[in-house]
């Protein structure tokens, strides 16, 4: 699933827990805005962590916009991708 800022995939795991790979390439520019990119998305993932189902392989990857995108729609976008996903608890707001 894909939005303008990211990249989600998902794929079920054999574990009790989800495993998460944060990438960012260089078409997000150079090494000190990679490494911003996946902070962010770090960061973010973060505040979702605990209203998430477990079990899951989770791949976020960063696009050029997350650069200049205000945090907090970065989180709503990184949420809408999450439900869409069908990773988020029920009932979590």
């Amino acid at each position: 699933m894909a939005h303008e800022t990211i990249v989600l995939g998902c794929l079920q795991n054999q574990t009790e827990e989800n495993r998460v790979a944060v990438i960012a390439g260089r078409s997000v520019g150079g090494a000190v805005q990679r490494n911003l990119a996946k902070r962010r998305l770090r960061s973010a993932y973060q505040h979702f962590q605990s209203a998430l189902r477990q079990g899951n392989d989770i791949v976020l990857i960063a696009r050029k916009p997350i650069l200049e995108k205000d945090y907090q729609i970065f989180l709503a976008e990184l949420k809408s991708l999450l439900e869409q996903a069908g990773l988020m608890k029920a009932n979590v707001r």
